[in-house]
């Protein structure tokens, strides 16, 4: 895969010259850097700007306050094995596309344009919880997967945010069972079945004390994230990081945000 990134970079440059870049998503002209144009990235910003509870990472009432501490009553609907949880946007466009474009199209790429979105939302969360960042730990795939798609979209993610954020990335999580794709399942409970004991999380002293943050492109039930949680906390005690949190670039919400009279009353 880092063979076929090289070779890229040549090759894009001429193909550039003769076909100037274009956004991904609306084909309009863009810088030479590629990427999106500022129209998709006003509407990624706008998804962004959306309110959500910090627990559940879930939609909430725009007067709701947001206090990772107290549960909104959407909470139940999602449990993810974290204390707090950053995202970028709802499974909507143009997430949507982006993150297929990702996860199914062999471009890496598209990690680059989206980590600042994500570093973003992890500085808010983190600034408005009073807790670090000490790692980004990628959830992921069984190998077997990775070889096919070529890399691991959440470890992509968590190599460029961190580079934006100056953290540092650790791999202590092995998936050491493959597993039906979760998206051809519906039911939560079956969801969770599937990922039962799928991840084992290696004894590093580096985690313990730390401040850690599960990444992950897509949050459906939040079954895979819950697994990935409750490998490390299998650790021995004296290993244990001193917090969980996890951050992803969309969340599926099921449902409509509640009444705002329910928020405030």
């Amino acid at each position: 895969m880092q063979l076929l990134r090289v070779l890229k970079v040549p090759v894009r440059s001429v193909v550039d010259t003769l076909f100037p870049p274009t956004c991904w998503m609306d084909k309009e002209a863009v810088g030479a850097e590629g990427g999106l144009s500022e129209k998709v990235r006003m509407e990624i910003g706008q998804l962004a700007a959306q309110n959500y509870c910090r627990c559940c990472g879930l939609t909430v009432g725009p007067f709701a306050v947001n206090d990772w501490r107290n549960r909104c009553h959407r909470c139940g609907e999602r449990d993810a094995g974290v204390k707090r949880t950053a995202r970028v946007g709802t499974f909507s466009e143009p997430l949507i596309t982006l993150v297929h474009r990702l996860k199914f199209g062999r471009s890496w790429e598209v990690a680059l344009v989206l980590a600042p979105f994500l570093r973003h939302a992890i500085e808010r969360v983190a600034e408005e919880s009073g807790v670090g960042v000490d790692y980004l730990v990628p959830v992921p795939l069984h190998w077997t997967r990775r070889a096919q798609r070529g890399f691991n979209q959440a470890e992509e993610l968590a190599r460029q945010t961190a580079m934006l954020g100056e953290w540092k990335v650790r791999c202590p999580l092995r998936r050491v069972r493959r597993t039906a794709q979760q998206a051809r399942i519906d039911s939560p409970m079956q969801r969770a079945e599937n990922l039962r004991g799928a991840f084992v999380c290696r004894k590093d002293a580096a985690l313990a004390g730390k401040h850690l943050w599960l990444i992950d492109d897509v949050s459906t039930t939040g079954a895979t994230l819950h697994a990935a949680a409750m490998a490390i906390a299998k650790l021995p005690k004296e290993l244990r990081p001193a917090s969980l949190s996890a951050a992803v670039i969309c969340i599926t919400d099921h449902g409509s945000p509640p009444p705002v009279a329910e928020i405030v009353g």
